[in-house]
């Protein structure tokens, strides 16, 4: 009897190294492809990466986990710069299966939505991320509101668009780049006051520097109200910043011709 139960248990031994060495491989093949899959979405090549992260995925052949979760994300990212919405947001779908109290796949899903013109799927994710993600921290916020604000634009509803924007700035999210999008559409509705205040408010945020089209839009907006002096200096400090656009230097020729017909007296 012992030596049945020694060569069971020498049996036993040889079968678990064995599974264990055939499971370290494959995850060994599996941070492979992901790296590899990971390096391809960097450098732009939409196809190895998307090829890489399948692999990546087949190579691990247990319940979903924590790898196959990140490997997911990374498919989606690929799927979205290589344009393939559909997918990107059927891996949303999946990720949301797995763990439905994630706002960030909302997130994502919103944008995905939101592009693809899906306006009103894309509200109902941007609700529920919302209901998850109180202080709207959660990554991906400022895209999704962004992209949605966007689609309503597009779809022609700008006034939701603009109670959408201005909601989102009274709860403090999405500062310079809401701002500018406020300013843009009172500028359609030919309301100067509110929207020059808009892209002051967007100049005094702490990205602003990352929205320099408001120094363009602010500028316009002094142009159509007559302060011709103060739409010119505006404009030079957009180029000083963008450098010589084809708008902001016919803008800036336009300026300084109005300057010279005040300077000779003339008013138009």
């Amino acid at each position: 009897m012992k030596k049945k139960t020694g060569c069971q248990v020498r049996l036993f031994l040889c079968l678990v190294f064995f599974l264990l060495t055939i499971s370290g491989c494959q995850g060994e093949k599996g941070y492979a492809y992901r790296t590899e899959g990971i390096e391809a979405l960097e450098n732009g090549d939409y196809e190895l990466a998307l090829e890489r992260f399948d692999l990546a995925l087949a190579a691990d052949r247990g319940f979903v986990g924590s790898f196959d979760i990140d490997v997911l994300k990374y498919k989606a990212e690929a799927q979205l710069k290589s344009g393939d919405l559909q997918a990107a947001e059927a891996i949303c779908g999946i990720l949301l299966e797995v763990d439905s109290e994630r706002p960030e796949y909302y997130n994502l899903r919103t944008f995905l939505r939101a592009e693809a013109g899906n306006t009103a799927g894309a509200l109902e994710d941007f609700e529920q991320s919302s209901k998850l993600d109180k202080k709207g921290q959660a990554k991906g916020r400022l895209e999704a509101l962004l992209s949605l604000g966007t689609a309503l634009e597009k779809a022609g509803d700008k006034e939701s668009a603009l109670a959408f924007y201005e909601n989102a700035l009274k709860a403090g999210e999405g500062g310079a780049e809401l701002y500018n999008r406020k300013g843009l559409i009172k500028i359609g509705q030919k309301e100067w006051d509110e929207a020059l205040q808009a892209f002051t408010e967007g100049l005094l945020a702490e990205e602003a520097d990352q929205v320099p089209e408001l120094l363009f839009n602010q500028a316009v907006v002094f142009e159509y109200q007559g302060e011709f002096e103060k739409a010119l200096e505006l404009m030079e400090q957009y180029v000083s910043v963008c450098g010589p656009e084809e708008d902001a230097m016919r803008e800036i020729t336009f300026l300084k011709t109005r300057q010279i017909g005040r300077f000779d007296g003339r008013t138009d």
